[in-house]
């Protein structure tokens, strides 16, 4: 049975399940992109497989999933191979740990932070309105620290939850990207 995604080409949620599935190798996969500009995400037939409005949704058979993270887990669980995953063995506590420790890092800490800066800037280019500079500049003086402090992670070790790459790396990405090419790359590099 082919797997259906259900999101949207500029939703950075949606861009996180894609990159999973492109790290898994997952190729027969249905994607079905919704109109979010017109409230597809609201309608009565997309609430019933997420009620939050939110994208994406995963469908793979009788099993249907919300949440991008809880979608990776699952596809990444799902889809593991011997030798390579991008989640920790469940006989391996303390990788279990470092594990959870950087996916809640990841949401409490970046995510949450990036996310509004990011889309008054989407909204910005979509509108061809500037975002006030002294919006630009709350973000930044919450989110350069959080950077800061995941460099100190990163100086240590070579992966977020320790030394083999793992979903806690993929659900940076999409933002990471959107935020270079919103032109702040000089946070990143």
């Amino acid at each position: 049975m082919v797997l259906q995604l259900i999101g949207a080409a500029t939703s950075w949620n949606t861009l996180r399940v894609r990159h999973v599935l492109f790290e898994k190798g997952i190729h027969d996969v249905e994607l079905i992109d919704i109109n979010v500009a017109n409230g597809d995400q609201k309608k009565p037939e997309y609430l019933a497989k997420n009620p939050y409005g939110k994208l994406p949704v995963l469908i793979d058979g009788d099993l249907t999933l919300s949440e991008s993270r809880a979608i990776a887990v699952y596809l990444a669980a799902k889809w593991k191979t011997s030798g390579e995953s991008l989640i920790p063995e469940a006989t391996n506590p303390g990788a279990i740990g470092l594990f959870a420790q950087a996916v809640s890092a990841e949401l409490t800490q970046f995510d949450h932070l990036v996310e509004p800066l990011i889309l008054k800037h989407v909204i910005a280019k979509f509108t061809q309105t500037p975002v006030p500079e002294n919006e630009t500049f709350r973000g930044l003086a919450s989110l350069e620290p959080k950077l800061d402090i995941l460099d100190v992670i990163l100086s240590r070790q070579r992966y977020m939850a320790g030394d083999q790459f793992s979903l806690a790396d993929v659900f940076y990405m999409p933002l990471l990207h959107l935020l270079v090419g919103l032109g702040f790359q000089d946070l990143i590099f």
